[in-house]
């Protein structure tokens, strides 16, 4: 015997978004974001979301949500192992056994909904196998447990984000069959250096000057972070650029020991990482920062 559906009074997790002024969407994003919407009126949209950490890819999904006025749910792969978690379970409820309906199941079920799959290539394998059919020309998947199946309501949007390569921990290659599930895939990078500038001063205040400076230490170890014979474990993302900006708002460039300097390694004394990135800093800055460099010289 099926066990009884048991619909949740409230439906925590799912927001509607606001739209970011600051968040600046190119023109083939906008009729991106048009043709998805005039076709999900009949068919479920699937959009990939990759490219450089901190760019911008959870951001755009929300956006998407936000200028659509559509209600969204975001699912953190990496922490939602148990697939009880995204399809619901069995409990027990004044003696019956009752179905307890997911957050996502519910969502999917209702339709019209902006559904985030963060993350993606760090989904449980257990979860995968259920979650493949939600995916393709099916859109259901048929769960034991529920005896009933999972269907995807109408005017629904999956959005899912990845981060790919040796450098992210705890990931994996996307499977080619899921990989195949979504017919659109957005590579996102970071923002042109007069866009990030644009960012910068808009979301925190900064002077453009510093706004400037700050970009251009960052585009500069973006280059040398990339490719064969990199210089640089990692770059500077668009995320972490902005928090630069808000500590050195309040204490310039003394600030960026924090923000920026200690990111980097101090193995090799004057020859590391982080000795680089203070001849940056320098560069823009001049050498008031006495911490860092006496960091430096003591390595």
């Amino acid at each position: 015997m099926s066990p009884t559906t048991v619909s949740a009074t409230k439906f925590n997790g799912v927001f509607t978004p606001e739209v970011n002024e600051t968040y600046f969407i190119t023109p083939e994003i906008e009729k991106l974001f048009s043709r998805v919407k005039k076709l999900s009126k009949n068919k479920t949209q699937k959009i990939m979301l990759q490219g450089a950490h901190g760019a911008g890819k959870t951001e755009m999904a929300m956006q998407y949500s936000a200028l659509t006025e559509s209600p969204m749910l975001i699912m953190d792969c990496a922490n939602l192992k148990e697939p009880r978690d995204w399809f619901g379970y069995k409990t027990i409820s004044n003696g019956d056994i009752v179905w307890h309906e997911s957050q996502f199941d519910r969502a999917i079920s209702e339709g019209g909904h902006v559904i985030l799959l963060d993350e993606i290539n760090r989904v449980h394998p257990s979860v995968l196998n259920t979650l493949l059919p939600l995916l393709d020309h099916r859109g259901f998947t048929y769960l034991e447990e529920k005896g009933d199946c999972i269907r995807v309501g109408a005017n629904t949007i999956f959005f899912a984000t990845m981060n790919e390569g040796s450098a992210y921990t705890g990931t994996s290659s996307t499977d080619i069959a899921l990989r195949d599930r979504f017919s659109r895939i957005v590579e996102v990078q970071y923002l042109s250096k007069s866009k990030e500038i644009e960012l910068l001063t808009k979301r925190t205040g900064i002077k453009t000057s510093d706004a400037t400076n700050l970009v251009d230490i960052a585009n500069q170890v973006r280059k040398k972070a990339s490719g064969l014979g990199a210089s640089f474990s990692m770059g500077f993302s668009t995320r972490q650029l902005l928090a630069v900006a808000e500590d050195f708002l309040i204490d310039g460039s003394d600030s960026l020991e924090f923000t920026m300097t200690n990111l980097f390694s101090s193995d090799g004394g004057t020859n590391s990482e982080r000795a680089a990135i203070l001849q940056l800093i320098q560069g823009k800055f001049g050498s008031s920062s006495e911490v860092a460099k006496s960091k430096i010289k003591g390595s």
